[in-house]
């Protein structure tokens, strides 16, 4: 959520970025090899919201290194 933040994209959040309300849901169109496998407590969430397998929570993914992702999200 922070580098979303940081490059000036909008971020829903009901929960402050502790990755529990599911609302800052992402899509993940391209790079999704630069991010780490979701968290016991991610998957949990993205599937309790019926989330796809290319979907994460923005608040808790982050990239590693300096990677280009493509994303999407249905609340931009």
């Amino acid at each position: 959520m922070t580098r979303c933040l940081e490059a000036g994209l909008p971020v829903a959040s009901a929960c402050s970025g502790r990755g529990a309300c599911g609302k800052c849901v992402i899509t993940v169109l391209h790079g999704a090899e630069a991010l780490q496998a979701p968290t016991p407590h991610e998957a949990e969430v993205l599937a309790r919201n019926g989330a796809g397998p290319d979907q994460r929570l923005s608040c808790q993914c982050d990239p590693e290194g300096a990677v280009d992702l493509l994303l999407t999200t249905g609340y931009w």
